[in-house]
């Protein structure tokens, strides 16, 4: 079972995998709710690790850290070709 948590509001797993070399890739999914539907998701690699456990931990704590640096409103800042119309 991944290790689970909720910090600022962001819902967030633990999802590390397993390498060739028998190691732990340190992974975590972070989640962002707004009301019942899914506003963004996003997959964080982090380090590799000697055991599942220390890649679950890694990904926690990187989760958090993540979530720190990049919460707050979302800035919808997409370029466009679109002209105001004169009245």
């Amino acid at each position: 079972m991944s290790a689970r948590g909720i910090y600022k509001g962001y819902t967030f797993a633990g999802v590390s995998t397993p390498t060739e070399n028998g190691k732990y890739r340190a992974r975590v999914v972070i989640i962002a709710v707004d009301g019942s539907s899914t506003r963004s998701q996003r997959f964080v690699d982090f380090e590799i690790c000697r055991t599942e456990a220390e890649a679950n931990e890694r990904a926690m704590k990187g989760a958090m850290a993540w979530i720190d640096a990049n919460s707050g409103p979302d800035q919808l800042a997409l370029p466009t070709k679109f002209a105001a119309l004169d009245a």
